[in-house]
């Protein structure tokens, strides 16, 4: 694997006053931007609104949304209006593939990438039926719907298995992610990283993520 590493920020609020905060200051920082939505079922948090968030088409950043909900398929074409280029959406354990296959396809249907994520509790032998179909795969290196935890050893596992069997993909990682870790994450076969409050609850978010980046070579 020869892939260019990059390193995302997240927008993760539970108000809107604490997203347009973060929002604005990350939109000078990075090109990518990864914005949270939790539904308060799918896992115990619940984030801002979709309508909360402004039309992102008036940006030049490229913005990815986190679905930690349930219902993913329901939420396809409100995202694409919004003027998100990525959609990334959890699989349940031995959720069935046809619907995971139907959800794929409706999000790249919307031209828009199709990214799978795998919380800790799922193997990711899960992920595998659908290698050849998604653009890529998030791998949660905590429990979703809490910020500040610390990186779940057995991530690293699965990211070198997902890597082994599918030399090109894209893996992502997100949740527990710190100046630490990071090299190791990237050795172990991760080229996507999100990163939450290092960054964006940094007093200097720009040189957070330099440092970040300088810690991943």
């Amino acid at each position: 694997m020869d892939k260019k590493i990059k390193i995302i920020p997240t927008v993760f609020a539970e108000k809107k006053k604490e997203f347009d905060e973060k929002f604005n200051k990350l939109l000078d920082v990075s090109n990518e931007i990864q914005i949270d939505f939790m539904d308060g079922k799918f896992v115990h948090g619940k984030s801002v609104k979709l309508s909360d968030v402004p039309n992102l088409k008036r940006y030049d950043n490229r913005f990815e949304a986190h679905l930690m909900i349930n219902n993913p398929e329901k939420w396809i074409k409100r995202v694409k209006n919004k003027g998100f280029c990525k959609v990334i959406f959890h699989i349940k354990k031995n959720g069935k593939g046809s619907e995971i296959r139907k959800i794929i396809n409706e999000i790249q249907k919307q031209d828009m990438e199709a990214f799978v994520a795998i919380n800790p509790e799922t193997r990711e032998e899960e992920v595998f039926p659908f290698l050849s179909q998604v653009n890529g795969v998030l791998i949660m290196g905590v429990h979703p719907g809490k910020e500040r935890q610390k990186l779940i050893h057995k991530t690293f596992y699965k990211i070198e298995n997902i890597r082994r069997r599918n030399p090109d993909l894209d893996i992502q990682v997100d949740g527990g992610v710190s100046p630490k870790n990071i090299r190791y994450l990237v050795i172990s076969g991760a080229n996507i990283i999100n990163t939450g409050s290092f960054v964006s609850n940094s007093f200097n978010p720009k040189l957070a993520l330099r440092e970040l980046y300088k810690l991943s070579k």
